[in-house]
C-alpha cells in the first residue's frame, strides 16, 4: 500500500499526527510520546477505533520494515552504526517483547474461536441430541469436533514456542478433556458426556480470557515502543547530521512516523479491547442464568445502561444506532417486567455487543500482525551490531 501523501517527502516538510498522542516529525524536531498507558483519552480511544474499523487497512509492518531496512544499508556507515549501537537496548528489549505480545493476542483468539465457532453450537445442539430421531445434531456436532480438534492443534503451536510461561497454559489440559468428551459424547450418544464437554468449554471462557488480558497488557507495556520510537528519531537525526544518502534516510524516517502511529493505535486497540472484553464477560454472566430467573440482569442492568452509553461512538454510526436501539428496547421491557421481551431484547442486544467486540477483536489481531512483521527486519538490524 503506498504511503500517505503528508510523508512524501519527510525531509523537507514537518509531518504531524494530531490528537492527544500526537507525534510531530520535521527536521530539527523531536518526537515526544509520554506514557500513553496512564495518559489514555477514552474519546481518542473511540476515534482511532472507529477509524481501524472504518478505514482501509494500512500496512504499517510494511512501511517500518521498509525503514529499517534502509538503516541496515546505512550501518556500513561508522555514523549508522555507531548510533544503532547507542540504542541497541531498546532494539533489543522490543525485539524481545513482539513476540511475546503477538503470542498472547493469538491465544486470546483462539479463545474467541472456541466460543464463537465451537462452544456456541455445541450448546444450541445440546437440546436437541437426546432425540433419536434427530440426527442433524449428531452431524453439527462432528463437525464442532473438528473445529475444536483444530483449536486444539493450534493452541499446542502456541505453547510449543516457549515464548509465554506453562502455568499460564494449565486450561490447555481442560480443553483436551473437553474434547475427548465430546468425542466420546457423539461416539455414545451419551447425554450426560456432552453436558461435562459444555462444563469444560464453558469454564474455560468463563476464566481465561480474563487472564490473558491482563498479559497482554503487560506485554504491551514491556514492549515500550514509545522508546523505540525516539531512539529511532535520534538515529534519524545523527543520520541527517552527517549527510549521508538522503533517500535512504528518507525511508527510515517514513518508517520512524509510521511506528510512531502503529503504537498509539495498537495501544487505543487494547484499551478499547479491554473496554469490550470486561463488558463481554459481564453479559456472559447475565445470559448464563437468563433462563433460570431475571434478578442478574434486572441487578446488573443500571450499571450496564450506563456503561453501555459510555461505549457508544459520537458519530451516531449504523452500529451506534442499532446499539441504542436495542439497549432501550430493553429498557421499556424491564420497566413493563415483561419476561418473554425482556429476554429477546436482551439477547439482541447481546448479539449486537458481541459482533462489535469481534470487530475490535479482528482489528486488534491485524494490528499485532502488523507489529509482527516488524520483528524481523528489528532483529536483522540488532544481529549486525551484535
Amino acid at each position: 500500500m503506498p504511503v500517505d501523501d503528508t510523508l512524501s517527502n519527510p525531509i523537507d516538510q514537518n509531518v504531524q499526527q494530531s490528537g492527544k498522542f500526537g507525534v510531530n516529525i520535521g527536521q530539527g524536531q523531536e518526537i515526544h510520546i509520554g506514557d500513553i498507558y496512564q495518559q489514555i483519552d477514552p474519546e481518542t480511544v473511540k476515534q482511532i477505533v472507529r477509524e481501524e474499523l472504518r478505514l482501509p487497512q494500512k500496512e504499517y509492518g510494511n512501511s517500518v520494515g521498509r525503514g529499517l531496512a534502509a538503516l541496515a544499508e546505512l550501518m556500513h556507515h561508522s555514523e549508522a552504526r555507531s548510533a544503532v549501537i547507542t540504542f541497541g537496548a531498546d532494539f533489543r528489549a522490543a525485539c524481545e517483547q513482539i513476540d511475546v505480545i503477538a503470542n498472547y493476542k493469538e491465544l486470546h483468539d483462539l479463545l474467541h474461536t472456541l466460543e464463537f465457532q465451537c462452544y456456541s453450537g455445541i450448546l444450541q445442539e445440546a437440546k436437541r441430541f437426546s432425540d433419536p430421531e434427530d440426527d442433524t445434531a449428531l452431524e453439527i456436532l462432528m463437525e464442532h469436533e473438528l473445529t475444536l480438534q483444530g483449536i486444539l492443534r493450534e493452541v499446542k503451536n502456541v505453547a510449543g514456542r516457549e515464548t509465554i510461561a506453562i502455568s499460564e497454559l494449565l486450561w490447555l489440559k481442560h480443553l483436551e478433556h473437553a474434547q475427548g468428551e465430546l468425542h466420546a459424547a457423539i461416539e455414545t450418544l451419551d447425554t450426560r458426556r456432552l453436558q461435562r464437554t459444555i462444563w469444560l468449554l464453558s469454564r474455560i471462557l468463563a476464566i481465561q480470557p480474563s487472564r490473558i488480558n491482563p498479559n497482554l497488557n503487560a506485554a504491551a507495556k514491556a514492549l515500550r515502543l514509545p522508546a523505540l520510537v525516539n531512539a529511532m528519531q535520534a538515529i534519524w537525526k545523527s543520520l541527517v547530521e552527517a549527510n549521508l544518502n538522503q533517500e535512504k534516510i528518507q525511508q527510515f524516517q517514513i518508517g520512524v512516523v509510521v511506528l510512531a502511529e502503529l503504537n498509539q493505535r495498537l495501544t487505543a486497540l487494547i484499551y478499547g479491547h479491554d473496554c469490550w472484553q470486561e463488558f463481554d464477560l459481564e453479559l456472559r454472566r447475565i445470559e448464563t442464568n437468563l433462563d433460570k430467573d431475571l434478578i442478574e440482569l434486572e441487578m446488573s442492568w443500571p450499571d450496564l445502561k450506563e456503561r453501555t452509553e459510555s461505549l457508544f461512538d459520537p458519530t451516531a454510526d449504523q452500529w451506534t444506532l442499532a446499539f441504542q436501539q436495542d439497549s432501550q428496547n430493553l429498557d421499556a421491557a424491564l420497566q413493563a417486567k415483561n419476561p418473554a421481551k425482556i429476554k429477546r431484547y436482551f439477547r439482541m442486544y447481546r448479539r449486537r455487543a458481541s459482533e462489535r467486540f469481534y470487530q475490535v477483536d479482528v482489528t486488534l489481531r491485524r494490528l499485532c500482525e502488523e507489529l509482527r512483521e516488524v520483528g524481523e527486519p528489528l532483529a536483522s538490524v540488532l544481529r549486525m551490531i551484535e
